[in-house]
């Protein structure tokens, strides 16, 4: 292709006929390419990029990845909402989560309990702080991820307090270790 330019064409017009080269030389169709579930590998990141999918990083599969470019654009019309902090944690392959909204809103019914999550008295601002509580360890790098996307997706009054999985803490099977990578269960933040 940049053999039919003109002598007297510009660089920006060589580069760009270089750049469509290349492009035309991926055999993808396009309406493969928009279709998560045909896109090719490779090219899912530029997919994500253009459905501006939020928390790519902690996608750790194809089919996580997948999900997420499913799933953007609904996910973007209820962001802010608790439906999609669980749905982005479930999206990322993090399962089902329990969501504690409201640390000050102490209930008389027995599932209070003394672990640090509620406060006594009107303290400024915990009516705003949430926990989210999942069901399977996850690693530092993975909850510094999940922080970020949780910051995107959270309605903008609410601040996270804790990410707690100390309902599923690591066994002693000898695969996870003690170097820095997991927590006892819990992290505030």
């Amino acid at each position: 292709m940049p053999d039919l330019l003109p002598p007297n064409a510009t660089p920006l017009e060589k580069r760009t006929a270089t750049a469509l080269a290349v492009v035309d030389s991926i055999p993808t169709m396009t309406r493969e390419y928009w279709n998560p579930d045909d896109c090719p590998a490779e090219l899912l990141p530029y997919l994500a990029a253009e459905v501006s999918v939020d928390g790519w990083e902690l996608a750790e599969s194809d089919e996580a990845r997948r999900s997420l470019i499913k799933g953007a654009i609904q996910l973007h019309q209820k962001r802010g909402t608790p439906w999609a902090v669980r749905e982005v944690i479930r999206r990322l392959g993090f399962g089902e989560i329990d969501l504690v909204e409201g640390r000050n809103v102490r209930r008389r019914d027995g599932t209070a309990r003394y672990s640090g999550e509620w406060v006594h008295g009107n303290e400024n601002g915990e009516w705003a702080q949430y926990i989210v509580r999942l069901h399977q360890a996850i690693t530092l790098d993975q909850a510094d991820n999940l922080r970020a996307v949780l910051e995107r997706y959270a309605p903008k009054r609410s601040e996270l307090y804790r990410l707690d999985y100390s309902q599923a803490p690591l066994r002693r099977n000898r695969q996870g270790r003690y170097d820095g990578q997991y927590t006892r269960g819990s992290i505030n933040v």
